[in-house]
């Protein structure tokens, strides 16, 4: 014997709902604007660009010690201009803005397009 919570009752169908195999089952009449692809181009275009500057960082800290190590000290000590003056010598077009933790650093390139944010570009970096 089934117990059923005193609030709910069980759903009980006579009969399987039936569906017509003309139509879908759920069929709306909505009308969607225009398509206009400029904006999403052009925001992918900047992604892009802060896709290089990522690259140019990871790269940075994959292949320099000296530099990984500095930068690490520094995020550990919470030395906050100290890592922007770290970041700032590789020569990125944007500057990333930087959070860390115990398990790694946080950097995240974003762009905009006039007035709209268009485009964030996050990068995890594990160090524990």
């Amino acid at each position: 014997m089934y117990r059923y919570h005193p609030f709910y009752q069980p759903v009980q169908r006579p009969y399987p709902p039936t569906y017509s195999r003309t139509q879908p089952v759920f069929s709306y009449n909505r009308n969607y604007p225009p398509v206009d692809s400029n904006t999403f181009m052009s925001s992918a275009g900047k992604t892009l660009s802060l896709m290089d500057d990522a690259q140019k960082v990871l790269r940075r800290i994959n292949s320099s010690k000296d530099f990984s190590s500095k930068f690490m000290k520094a995020a550990q000590q919470s030395n906050l201009p100290e890592v922007h003056k770290l970041l700032q010598t590789i020569g990125t077009k944007v500057q990333p803005v930087v959070s860390f933790n115990p398990d790694g650093v946080r950097l995240v390139f974003d762009e905009k397009l006039g007035q709209v944010d268009c485009c964030h570009l996050i990068v995890i970096v594990r160090w524990m």
